[in-house]
């Protein structure tokens, strides 16, 4: 039962501003809490009464209503990791793939799922862990990991083991490890394929722009541990996860990619499926 929501935007989103007194509307003819961040956007429009210190904030609520593009939603998603929350996504950007509720529909929606109807999708985590000088830094990604070159214009050699088998050693731009919700993300932009969210545990090691056409993305399952590091002698290598978080570290570290036990509960829409969606954000299926 849902008796906590907390809601996330990005902190200079105007727009978002009716969507959310609307929201604590309804909420309140519910019954139920609505917890706000502590941006002075909602201050200036004067909804200080919703606004929670960040603990209260972040203590579990039973729904996250994210409002903004995908990556406002992953921030919020990120944000809420430790919870076990539903999470529901309403697009004010453009793709907006997990956001899969637009501005004119959300109210419908949103009042079904206070009266306990809705679906929702379990979204697998993977988690990089960085190993820099015998010391391990694990961070979580719910789209992709990237391993890149920073601003240096020279290609890079990568190194790659799975399941501790040499699996290939290229030069180009970087690495994109990206789980099957991130195949719609940066990963696609890079040649790599679209999965569906029904293939269940399995990822892509998708090189970025590799000086072989030999080099390939390859999709294998989740169970497998890949190993990573940069043999090129570079500064400014950094990992960067889920377009959210940037990791400096230096030739030699090595990475390792490999499933996590989080997950995150998508509030899916009940009237679109993954390839109608598809059609909507890629324009497929047109006359020409």
């Amino acid at each position: 039962m849902i008796k906590k929501i907390a809601i996330n935007f990005r902190p200079d989103d105007e727009g978002a501003i009716p969507i959310i007194k609307n929201i604590c509307r309804i909420a309140d003819q519910h019954q139920m809490k609505v917890m706000l961040p502590d941006y002075i956007i909602l201050q200036k429009n004067n909804m200080e009464a919703c606004i929670a210190n960040q603990d209260e904030y972040k203590d579990n609520p039973d729904l996250v209503i994210s409002i903004g593009g995908d990556g406002t939603f992953l921030r919020s998603a990120r944000m809420f990791l430790h919870s076990n929350s539903l999470i529901f996504g309403i697009n004010r950007g453009r793709l907006g793939f997990m956001t899969e509720f637009n501005p004119e529909e959300y109210e419908i929606h949103l009042n079904k799922i206070f009266e306990g109807k809705y679906k929702v999708s379990e979204k697998s985590i993977m988690k990089a862990v960085l190993n820099s000088n015998g010391h391990d830094t694990p961070s979580y990604f719910i789209n992709d990991a990237v391993i890149s070159k920073g601003a240096f214009s020279k290609a890079i050699v990568t190194e790659l083991f799975v399941d501790d088998i040499f699996f290939n050693r290229f030069s180009g731009d970087g690495l994109i490890i990206s789980t099957a919700t991130g195949s719609t993300a940066y990963s696609l932009s890079a040649g790599g394929p679209i999965i569906s969210p029904d293939a269940k545990g399995i990822c892509i090691i998708n090189p970025v722009c590799p000086h072989s056409l030999a080099t390939r993305p390859v999709v294998i399952p989740t169970s497998s541990v890949i190993k990573a590091r940069i043999l090129s002698d570079v500064e400014n290598l950094l990992l960067t996860i889920d377009g959210q978080e940037a990791i400096k570290f230096s030739c030699g570290d090595e990475i390792i990619f490999k499933r996590s036990d989080k997950k995150i509960n998508l509030i899916v829409h009940p009237e679109k499926d993954f390839y109608l969606i598809l059609r909507e954000k890629l324009n497929w299926g047109k006359d020409y």
